[in-house]
């Protein structure tokens, strides 16, 4: 990215973030038809362009956006809108043949999030649905869901499957999302000490048109958006998404929060420095007033700050395309290093150029293969290539943004060692 496009995609992320955070100046806001366009790339790359359709078009500059852009976040607003009205109508009739059966059904993260946090349920996606249910009732749980359609079958033994998972295989039913049923908000793995008892004490009942659901209390709320976003996320993946969760449910529970009871629970799980770079990163980022008193109740070291400047770096900076094989060969600094790299992605082991090829096992026709793959490769590659091999200026971006990505998951790698080292 050259120094005018950095200035454009700053533009247009600055518009974005006021819009995201609520301090939007109409007398800064005008921006040229590239970083109109830019502005939509980050709210797509962040998987927040529903909550960006309604900020925009019920914004103070809403006259300026051009009519085109909002068009194109207006069908994904609707269609984020029949998405989770399909996951909530399954997910009540599911909610609802588990009660025949005395199963409490606690919601968890997106459809807990979209129906009783953000204003309306359009503006919060979801790629499945999680729920959570008492770890006896697992297995009776699978079988209701199977014997309403879903799959696929056989299925895993659910103990054996739940020593390393904290919830059954996901469950899969043609029409409507992909559902987890947990067991547990952490993996049995995980480096936290999760009072899980505690937890189902806290929930609190709630309806979902008309079927009896629980949802976790705010602050075991926070705390599992914090580590959702930081921990198992490192910060990728929609980052901002995460941290936008986290702000909102901030605003709904702001008069009732308890934010002394949020940082002792931190300590005892052991996840204080993902909960206090989380939230000063939503403090950052999106304005989020986050008491001083909470975040230095959190117990966290150098690392955890040197995590925040790092993910704010990661977070903002676009994502760049270039392949993982170019990062790689990019570093490499011998011409030794660089023709290997070169001979290990070009002439790839055959299992994976006849799957890639749809090539039946021992195919004759798989040095056809490899030189169409050579050809594509000189066709559609060639630029890159040549600018990777002569490290230019160009490849500093990517470099340096995928160093951030390596020092945020050593970061949450360190938490993984400390708890082995505690075995």
């Amino acid at each position: 990215m050259n120094s005018e496009d950095t200035r454009h995609h700053a533009a247009a992320q600055k518009l974005w973030l006021a819009h995201l955070g609520g301090t939007v100046d109409p007398r800064a806001s005008r921006l040229l038809e590239r970083e109109w366009a830019l502005l939509e790339e980050e709210s797509a790359r962040h998987n927040l362009r529903g909550l960006t359709y309604r900020l925009l078009a019920d914004g103070p500059v809403a006259d300026l956006v051009p009519p085109a852009l909002l068009e194109r976040l207006r069908g994904m607003y609707l269609d984020t809108a029949r998405r989770n009205a399909v996951a909530f109508h399954e997910t009540r009739r599911m909610v609802l043949a588990l009660a025949e059966r005395g199963i409490e059904v606690v919601l968890l993260k997106g459809i807990h999030l979209a129906r009783f946090a953000y204003a309306e349920p359009a503006l919060r996606n979801m790629a499945d649905v999680d729920i959570m249910v008492r770890r006896d009732r697992l297995a009776e749980a699978e079988q209701v869901y199977l014997r309403h359609g879903y799959g696929p079958e056989p299925r895993p033994d659910v103990d054996e499957f739940c020593t390393r998972s904290n919830h059954l295989a996901k469950l899969v039913k043609p029409g409507v999302p992909v559902v987890e049923v947990h067991w547990s908000l952490e993996r049995p793995t995980s480096p936290f000490q999760l009072d899980l008892d505690g937890v189902w004490e806290r929930t609190r009942p709630a309806m979902l048109d008309g079927a009896p659901v629980r949802v976790l209390c705010p602050e075991d709320l926070l705390l599992h958006l914090a580590v959702h976003v930081s921990y198992h996320h490192h910060f990728d993946r929609a980052a901002l998404k995460g941290l936008v969760d986290v702000q909102t449910v901030l605003a709904r529970h702001r008069d009732e929060l308890d934010w002394d009871a949020l940082a002792s629970r931190a300590v005892a799980w052991g996840m204080g420095g993902f909960v206090y770079a989380t939230l000063r990163l939503a403090e950052e980022l999106l304005g989020v007033n986050v008491p001083a008193t909470a975040l230095g109740s959190l117990p966290h070291t150098a690392e955890d700050d040197r995590a925040v400047e790092v993910a704010r770096r990661y977070i903002l900076l676009p994502r760049p395309e270039l392949p993982p094989a170019y990062l790689e060969l990019a570093r490499s600094r011998t011409l030794r290093e660089r023709w290997g790299h070169f001979l290990d992605n070009v002439f790839l082991p055959r299992p994976q150029m006849e799957r890639a090829y749809s090539l039946p096992s021992g195919s004759p026709l798989l040095a056809i293969a490899y030189l169409r793959r050579i050809g594509n490769l000189l066709l559609r590659r060639s630029g890159l290539f040549l600018r990777t091999l002569a490290a230019t200026d160009a490849m500093r971006a990517p470099l340096d943004r995928d160093d951030d990505r390596v020092r945020l998951e050593q970061w949450t790698c360190a938490a993984d060692g400390a708890a082995h080292a505690t075995d």
